[in-house]
């Protein structure tokens, strides 16, 4: 996975896609009002009517917002059309056309129709234009709540666009207490016969959003409600609903014995087991949240060979089982969002991994290519709920010790008389920066033949050459990774222009990012917290001068001892051999680094990128050399 897509979890209020795309929007829009309205009834089920006024100011915003989607999950909910039309800026009315109003599968791959039955339904508004009002209320009823017996509700609004009027009501009955946290969002609460009518209100003016590496239920003007009243309860209820699915069947316990074989360390056992698992099911990217929360039974996961993270769980959870081995299914973010909003929902959490506490030790199955064991960047440090039976339990995941993810880069270079280059690169990894550099294989696996003009060209080069790997899929902690390859001739490079150093066939990220600073963390200042994570980064580049060229000066070595950060840049020059080594070690006390620390580390990184982006000047003078 290149990626990681933000995930709206729990979405019972259409204003949280539209907003997450309103935010991107380059043409104005207002939104003169929403209003959300939920009837709560006992059971958790309920139904939620939702009716918005929105104007595009001009004619390219009515082109990409005449056209509505609404998600909706059939198996839970009955969403209706209640009206939908366009009010022109002359006053008049002109409805959606019930030919305009159709249903379509949710975007992604077909894949996913295999395990939800999320839809979207689409309404398409006529002759809309710049200054005119489109709009439209819908009523979803929600015969059965994701999570019995539960209320729960997630919404974030967005700065992008000017937001006049937005009102979010829950009517609930006063057996059903509600608990709920608000951030820059008024409450009022009010008796309504034998309920409580609960009443949210916001007006969000339009302000440019501030780069940030953190997601937007950390930050934006954002509200949870829930009828659970703490974590344990929480987890406790997902356990129920999920962990049945987990029952060890004739078919499971057979199954397992096969893949044990003869191995009688129980830790052995659970390795073979999670990597089984791995390598048979194929992941198929469904989120908590997208649809249903509950996962198909082990044996039908087990018959289809694919599922979505749940899914995963609980086929492991079974096998485990049929060995006695006892495990937990955990519930976390895998995205850029770091904090759970009390009360729970599920808002945060969009993915679900296993904990074995005989080991201590969190596996995630759907990492398919991660060592038993390892997880992603991303997970590590985030607060995590336990589903178990007796009780929920919040727990964070361990932070990364500074040992356990590091890579090495070396790339041996030689620039020939007539300015092209060639060489070759070695990259070896262990920790997450394997996982990583595993999924590079299967890229380049994916690609063929071009993958390395490819990469040399999203390096900045022209020219081709060939990468040599073992099968992505081969077990172990460690992976490694080497390239060949030739950059086409550049003659300025012999007559004083100056230039870097080649990288070669560079695949991971280079010293300094994801340790220090997340990838495409564009725009963040020194003030705002990022995700930081201990590790050791590595890169060297030996760069052999044709005869007879001379260095015009060698840049100067780069040295960076604290607390948190210890980097050595040097630079050598021996005879016609130029090296530059950058070494990092990265030591972390939490997952986000922030405040001064942050301050001092983003200084550190910005002098880190300037060694690595440091050029040498040849001399356009050949200097007579030894025969």
């Amino acid at each position: 996975m290149r990626g990681i897509s933000l995930i709206l979890a729990m979405v019972a209020a259409l204003i949280l896609a539209f907003y997450a795309l309103a935010a991107r929007a380059a043409a104005p829009l207002t939104i003169l009002s929403a209003v959300n309205s939920f009837d709560v009834h006992e059971d958790g089920s309920y139904v939620n009517d939702y009716r918005t006024e929105m104007r595009p100011e001009n004619d390219a915003a009515a082109r990409r917002d005449g056209q509505q989607v609404i998600d909706y999950a059939p198996s839970l909910e009955t969403l209706v059309v209640l009206e939908a039309y366009t009010r022109k800026a002359d006053g008049r009315v002109l409805p959606v056309a019930p030919a305009a109003i159709r249903d379509q599968l949710a975007p992604g791959t077909a894949d996913r129709a295999l395990i939800t039955d999320l839809r979207e339904r689409v309404l398409v508004f006529p002759e809309l234009e710049g200054g005119d009002t489109l709009v439209y209320a819908v009523r979803r009823i929600v015969h059965r709540p994701p999570l019995p017996h539960q209320f729960l509700i997630s919404v974030y609004l967005s700065r992008g666009v000017p937001l006049l009027d937005y009102t979010l009501r829950v009517r609930a009955p006063q057996s059903l207490q509600l608990h709920s946290e608000a951030h820059e969002l008024t409450q009022a609460t009010e008796a309504d016969g034998g309920a409580i009518l609960r009443t949210w209100h916001a007006a969000i003016p339009v302000a440019d959003e501030p780069a940030s590496a953190l997601g937007p239920y950390d930050r934006l003007p954002r509200l949870f409600v829930s009828s659970e009243r703490d974590y344990a309860a929480f987890g406790r209820d997902y356990a129920a609903l999920a962990l049945p699915h987990a029952r060890v069947t004739p078919q499971l316990q057979a199954l397992a014995g096969r893949i044990v074989g003869g191995a009688a360390d129980r830790r052995e056992q659970a390795r073979r087991l999670y990597e089984w698992v791995s390598a048979h099911i194929r992941y198929l990217a469904l989120y908590l949240g997208d649809g249903a929360l509950e996962p198909h039974d082990a044996a039908t996961v087990l018959a289809n060979g694919w599922g979505d993270c749940k899914d995963h769980v609980v086929l492991l959870h079974a096998l485990l089982a049929a060995r006695g081995i006892p495990a937990e299914m955990v519930m976390l973010n895998l995205g850029n969002t770091y904090a759970l909003g009390d009360p729970p929902t599920f808002a945060a959490l969009n993915h679900a991994i296993t904990y074995l506490p005989e080991f201590d030790l969190y596996v995630d199955s759907t990492a398919a290519m991660a060592p038993f064991g390892t997880l992603a960047f991303s997970a590590y440090g985030k607060p995590a709920v336990h589903a178990r039976p007796d009780g929920g339990v919040l727990r964070q995941i361990p932070l990364l010790a500074p040992g356990a993810a590091a890579m090495e880069l070396h790339t041996a270079a030689v620039l020939h008389e007539d300015g092209s280059i060639t060489g070759t690169t070695q990259t070896s990894a262990s920790g997450p920066f394997a996982t990583d550099l595993r999924r590079d294989a299967a890229w380049v696996e994916t690609t063929g033949a071009a993958a390395a003009a490819v990469q040399l060209r999203a390096l900045g080069s022209d020219g081709y050459g060939r990468f040599s790997f073992a099968a992505p899929e081969t077990p172990g902690a460690d992976y490694a990774m080497s390239g060949s390859f030739t950059l086409a001739a550049r003659p300025d490079l012999l007559t004083g222009d100056s230039f870097a150093l080649p990288l070669g066939l560079r695949l991971l990220a280079r010293p300094g990012e994801v340790l220090l600073a997340p990838g495409g963390a564009q725009g963040v200042t020194e003030n705002d917290p990022v995700p930081c994570h201990s590790g050791r980064q590595t890169e060297e580049v030996v760069l052999t001068l044709p005869a007879g060229r001379r260095l015009r000066r060698l840049p100067q070595d780069v040295r960076i001892d604290t607390d948190s950060v210890g980097y050595r840049g040097t630079w050598r020059l021996e005879g016609a051999t130029l090296t530059h080594r950058a070494e990092l070690l990265v030591r972390t006390r939490a997952a986000l680094c922030a405040g001064d620390e942050r301050r001092r580390m983003a200084a550190e990184l910005e002098r880190i990128r300037r060694d690595l982006r440091a050029q040498v000047t040849l001399s356009d003078e050949v200097v007579a050399t030894q025969p």
